[in-house]
């Protein structure tokens, strides 16, 4: 199975959590600024929430991608806020006419003052028995 891991992330949050997601997988992490080469069977695509929404720079990503290469996408999210980006990705990539899994991890993010220290060891571990339960 071919496996990717792309995230898009400002602070480094979403990228910690990229990075347990792709050890899990076997695969390195790679900023969506990595064009994808190839088919890949399942796409983890991890974003944060900015100003209540997924960044413009993500949107412009996910109208690049192919759907004819790409047989399901997977989102991960972190935010400061307790709301996660799965809809508002989920609405993009379907646009795009993407498979989106039903299956999301989103989990606090640190900014500013706001869940300090977050994502922490048990966000990391969380994000890694989700990324088992999906290749399972």
């Amino acid at each position: 199975m071919n496996i990717e891991v792309r995230y898009y992330s400002k602070s480094g949050n979403t990228k910690k959590i990229a990075n347990a997601i792709a050890k899990q997988a076997g695969v390195s992490a790679k900023s969506i600024h990595e064009p994808i080469q190839g088919e890949v069977d399942l796409l983890f695509l991890g974003t944060g929430i900015y100003a209540f929404d997924i960044d413009p720079e993500l949107k412009g990503y996910i109208s690049t991608l192919n759907p004819a290469n790409i047989k399901m996408v997977v989102v991960f999210s972190t935010a400061a806020i307790v709301q996660s980006a799965y809809e508002k990705a989920k609405k993009c990539l379907q646009n795009q006419g993407l498979n989106v899994s039903d299956k999301e991890y989103h989990c606090p993010g640190h900014y500013m003052i706001l869940r300090k220290g977050r994502p922490n060891a048990e966000d990391i571990k969380k994000a890694e028995q989700f990324a088992r339960s999906i290749l399972e």
